[in-house]
């Protein structure tokens, strides 16, 4: 692959804080200008904050605490987002689904049975679906979650890492067009690292990074230099640079942090590629096959233009790292609730919800005013000014032990009273459950789905609708949800079929009789052909995703029960049962060996054994052969019979006329001639004899 140069006139002028060794990527001066729309994005994060404030209850601005505290009231908020929102996020976890892949070819059923269990492990060791589940999370609340899929550096740790990432910490091409952002040029993730974590990883930059940190005063030959000094020989002092960002948000001189910047970017790029089947792929000329392939004409090359995926480190405005990948996407997957039809901002569920629960937040303030507010009416000589004022009674108004010292001398015995007769108006209240309903109301969520049902809906088919309806509702949400969890694990599925690219790699699966071992990236001895080639496997886009909850698999128990009750005592019944076995948790962790025991009896194959499965299937081919045989001679039989019956028929046919001529004949041969009656019975006996 051969990378196309920007359009840069100044790529040719290599900046003094660029430490990329050698070449290859865009210049430092061109990335910069592709990453400059950074400072044009739409304002969308603080909304993104406030959503999760809400959702973490916490609902009153600066203003609103202010007016609590004058009025002498507690703050307090009815969080009524966060259970909407509980209830969302649990139906994701209730509703989970285990991905799974199938081949596109039979001729690769080995290498996706490989794949199969080297993905079912890392799902497992990573806790991928942890990861996923807080993505989406991220993608309801705040309209976007991110996830990354990628190597985990650490030998001791498992080889693949999926974790969570923060939306505060990734930056993308706001141009891009699409929901995972398969069409964006740029990606950025920013973080801040030890600088001890980061000079351990990459010690060829030990001296600038600590430099960084000082001021670079440890490289100035005079530590008190003057400003000229400095803005000669510093390389931060660049007046044209794209990163204008200040020295205190990439540098914590206190924790002896500094913030790294890791960027992946596509460029375009020339690549010769082949035809092999209905697909393109990538000439690889250390690849025998393909070489192979070129030499007898086998194949069509065409040189074709390209995007080729770049990984770049900054540590501030320093580029320390830029190298070609062979990824085909960027590892940090999006999870987007709904995108702004004008600014394509991101938003979730909870952007809607604000309203209804200031509102509600509002009205339940103002009760809760009412129900203490107290309303003093006192005369000018009420009350004993030797002791007291007004000001001291307004002030310990609302205390329990309360002094007032009236004035004995006073006009009026009534002259100080307390009122309190605030009325709630029912419009009041009404506005107020309007705006409770209208937070469930508003994303679309109804109360049958949070296991509240409503008011006179009694009907187990009305309850099912009304569940359906929500579902349905939030149709959009949950597809562009299963869209990114379904680029998660295919993105972990190339990760592990880069370690499985070995020639003649064994590899082990399954376990007790069922163990066998599949050779991969092997030829087959006799024809010379390749086989089990993991590279060209047409397995990765074939994510299958089943149901693995525990209320699908009790469904499904019970459908099963039902069928093996229904074909009681029928052959079919001796295949469902095992497999109904299998499936249920009732057996515990015994419930596959139990299944196979069950189908060694009945003469079947156990799972996953497909050398059995194979010869049981030959036998059955035989057995439908030789049944099909045997029907056919039946019939040929049954269809002899009926002709022999046939002739039977006419011959008794042939007699009874034979016999009824007789009859006849002798009636009439009384008066004729007595020769007449020999010629009867030889004409009989020719009858008889046919």
């Amino acid at each position: 692959m051969r990378l196309l140069p920007p359009l840069d006139d100044a790529a040719k002028v290599k900046p003094t804080h660029d430490l990329v060794k050698g070449k290859g990527g865009y210049s430092l001066h061109a990335l910069e200008t592709l990453l400059r729309d950074c400072e044009d994005q739409p304002v969308w994060r603080d909304m993104a904050d406030l959503c999760c404030a809400y959702y973490d209850g916490s609902q009153l601005s600066a203003q609103q605490e202010y007016e609590y505290k004058k009025n002498k009231l507690d703050p307090r908020v009815t969080n009524l987002i966060g259970r909407v929102v509980n209830g969302v996020l649990g139906q994701e976890a209730k509703s989970r689904r285990d991905p799974r892949l199938e081949p596109d070819d039979d001729a690769f059923a080995d290498v996706a049975d490989v794949l199969n269990v080297r993905l079912k492990e890392a799902q497992r060791e990573t806790c991928a679906d942890m990861a996923v589940s807080n993505g989406y999370g991220g993608q309801v609340k705040a309209g976007v979650g991110w996830v990354e899929v990628s190597r985990d550096a650490d030998p001791f740790n498992y080889p693949y890492r999926v974790i969570d990432i923060h939306r505060d910490e990734m930056w993308w091409d706001w141009r891009a067009k699409r929901i995972d952002l398969s069409d964006a040029r740029w990606l950025c993730r920013r973080q801040w690292k030890d600088l001890d974590e980061v000079v351990a990883s990459m010690p060829e930059h030990r001296e600038a990074l600590e430099n960084s940190l000082n001021n670079w005063s440890n490289w100035l030959m005079d530590d008190a230099g003057t400003e000229e000094m400095l803005k000669g020989q510093n390389p931060w002092y660049v007046t044209d640079r794209a990163f204008k960002v200040s020295r205190a948000e990439w540098i914590d001189g206190g924790r002896r942090r500094v913030r790294m910047y890791e960027v992946w970017y596509r460029v375009p790029a020339e690549v010769v590629v082949m035809r092999v089947g209905h697909r393109w792929i990538p000439l690889d000329e250390q690849n025998l096959t393909h070489i192979e392939a070129v030499s007898r004409g086998l194949v069509k090359l065409k040189r074709v233009v390209t995007l080729q995926v770049r990984r770049a480190i900054f540590a501030g405005p320093y580029r320390l790292l830029d190298e070609a990948t062979t990824k085909r996407r960027f590892p940090y997957i999006p999870f987007m609730a709904f995108r702004a039809d004008k600014d394509n901002t991101p938003y979730g569920l909870v952007h809607g919800m604000i309203a209804p629960q200031d509102e509600y937040n509002e009205r339940r303030m103002r009760i809760q005013w009412m129900l203490k507010a107290q309303q003093l009416m006192v005369d000018r000589d009420a009350l004993d000014p030797e002791y007291n004022n007004i000001e001291d009674i307004a002030a310990t108004l609302m205390r329990p032990d309360m002094v007032a010292v009236l004035n004995p001398n006073r006009r009026n015995a009534n002259g100080m009273q307390f009122r309190n007769d605030f009325q709630l108006q029912k419009e009041q209240f009404e506005m107020m459950q309007d705006a409770k309903g209208n937070v469930q109301d508003v994303p679309g969520i109804y109360s049958a789905q949070l296991g509240d049902a409503p008011t006179g809906v009694t009907s187990g088919i009305a309850i099912n609708s009304l569940v359906e309806q929500g579902i349905v509702a939030m149709g959009e949400l949950n597809d562009n949800y299963s869209h990114a969890r379904r680029l998660v694990y295919d993105t972990l599925v190339d990760l592990i079929a880069e370690d499985h690219a070995t020639r003649d790699m064994q590899v082990q699966i399954g376990a007790g009789q069922t163990r066998r071992t599949v050779v991969l990236n092997t030829k087959d001895p006799k024809s010379g052909q390749a086989i089990n080639v993991v590279k060209d496997a047409q397995v990765t886009t074939g994510l299958a995703e089943v149901p693995a909850t525990p209320a699908y698999m009790m469904q499904m128990s019970v459908l099963m029960s039902d069928m093996i009750r229904a074909l009681a005592g029928t052959p079919q019944a001796g295949l469902l049962i095992p497999a109904w076995v299998e499936n249920t948790s009732a057996f515990g962790s015994s419930r596959k060996m139990l299944a196979d025991d069950m189908r060694r009896m009945s003469g079947l194959p156990v799972s996953g054994d497909r050398q059995t499965a194979q010869a049981w299937q030959e036998q059955q081919q035989k057995q439908a052969a030789e049944q099909a045989q045997l029907a056919q001679m039946a019939a040929k039989a049954e269809l002899e019979a009926k002709s022999a019956k046939t002739l039977l028929d006419v011959s008794k046919a042939r007699l009874t006329n034979a016999q009824t001529a007789q009859a006849l004949v002798q009636a009439d041969s009384l008066a004729n001639d007595p020769d007449e009656q020999a010629l009867i019975d030889e004409s009989i006996k020719e009858a008889m004899a046919a």
